[in-house]
């Protein structure tokens, strides 16, 4: 009964998302808002469409191969036999379970490279976006490769080692993340962002001393303002702040700066200065913390839970098991998270956008946020409860139309 339930809930959550993605393809020919009707020429907006529909195509086998795999996995016996597997190379609790888990996210990752390869190398080439080689594509394939084996790996013993050995896995696993999460903050521009890119520091110019007057005449401390070469890989444009406090940062695609002018890169800063003058860092990291509190509870539910592996072929509770269905069960959970924490981010966003007008950069804001849509191919239309479900964002025009009230 227990084994029916699961694939019934994996098999509605797939119906659901498949439903809400055509829903929202089928919206992309309604008209184009007024206020954003200069984004797209009819030559662009043309290619927009095409491009819309091949990574719709794209994004829709790669759903129905992701849930169909799953599927045939849990009912085909091939987690109890992945798990003789690991078994059989070691005996010990902690380790059978990492080479388990590891087969499998490996395993995992192998069968996403073909869609990876058709997307950048068949549609975002295709498009003029993809700028990344096929040397360049297979190193860091490597890199993620090495970097979920070490710190995945890392994590997941610690993570093992509390629930076997702790009388309070919850309460020690929190505490353990919240390392995590501090530690990849503060490294996150220093390493882990240099293991895939270079970083040099902003020259000297123009588009630094407003950066430098911007963020003075705000009160804000910017510890390093750094170009990251991202058109070695990409055309599209973005730009970030990395962690906090005393360390800080901001780092600029390098065409970006190439595409953007100086006043509409200030703009772009300022909405990201208001996120932290308004504390929606710090109201964002405790509520990533009290989610991870929540999740907690459920994985401990899944990991215990005997009757679920023995539904599955498995003779009686098995960690492993339970840490994978878990990370399946992920997406339903997120479905009912996304719609409050979503709706308060986008509202977080138009008092981001606000401060950045306060400040005297509203026009240079609907200028940039056009140009950042005219450049990242952005859709203009998207359908109102995918907005409501997924978006982390207003769309481009409920933004700019917030900006010239």
């Amino acid at each position: 009964m227990i084994n029916i339930l699961t694939l019934t809930i994996i098999l509605a959550t797939f119906a659901f998302d498949m439903w809400l993605s055509i829903l929202n393809y089928s919206h992309r020919t309604q008209p184009i808002p007024d206020n954003v009707k200069d984004i797209y020429d009819s030559e662009s907006y043309a290619r927009w469409l095409n491009y819309s529909m091949e990574n719709f195509r794209l994004g829709m086998i790669a759903k129905v191969f992701s849930t169909l795999l799953t599927v045939l996995f849990l009912t085909l016996g091939f987690f109890p036999w992945l798990n003789r597997i690991a078994l059989s190379v070691s005996s010990d609790p902690i380790y059978s379970v990492m080479i388990f888990i590891g087969a499998y996210m490996i395993l995992n990752s192998l069968l996403d490279i073909p869609f990876s390869y058709i997307k950048n190398f068949r549609i975002e080439e295709k498009y003029g976006f993809n700028k990344t080689t096929k040397k360049t594509f297979v190193l860091d394939l490597v890199k993620s490769l090495v970097m979920m084996i070490v710190l995945g790996g890392g994590i997941l013993y610690v993570l093992l080692t509390l629930y076997l050995q702790s009388d309070n896995f919850i309460l020690y696993t929190w505490l353990f993340l919240i390392v995590i999460m501090v530690f990849v903050n503060i490294l996150y521009t220093r390493i882990f962002i240099r293991i895939f890119n270079k970083l040099t520091p902003l020259p000297d110019g123009e588009l630094k001393d407003k950066i430098m007057e911007f963020a003075q005449k705000t009160g804000t401390s910017i510890k390093s303002i750094s170009v990251m070469d991202a058109s070695r890989r990409t055309r599209k444009l973005n730009a970030f702040f990395s962690g906090f406090g005393k360390f800080k940062s901001i780092v600029l695609f390098d065409n970006l700066i190439e595409k953007l002018k100086s006043d509409e890169i200030v703009a772009v800063l300022a909405h990201e200065i208001g996120h932290g003058k308004h504390k929606d860092t710090v109201r964002n990291l405790f509520l990533a913390l009290a989610q991870m509190g929540v999740m907690l509870v459920l994985l401990q539910l899944f990991l215990s839970w005997e009757a679920l592996s023995v539904s599955f072929g498995f003779e009686s509770v098995n960690i492993g098991f339970g840490l994978i269905l878990f990370s399946v069960f992920l997406s339903p959970i997120d479905i009912l998270l996304d719609i409050p924490l979503s709706a308060l981010s986008r509202w977080a966003e138009y008092r981001a956008d606000g401060y950045a007008k306060e400040h005297g950069y509203g026009t240079a804001m609907i200028s940039a946020l056009k140009r950042l849509a005219q450049e990242n191919f952005a859709n203009l239309t998207p359908h109102p409860l995918m907005v409501k479900m997924t978006y982390s964002h207003p769309p481009i025009s409920q933004r700019i139309n917030a900006l010239q009230k």
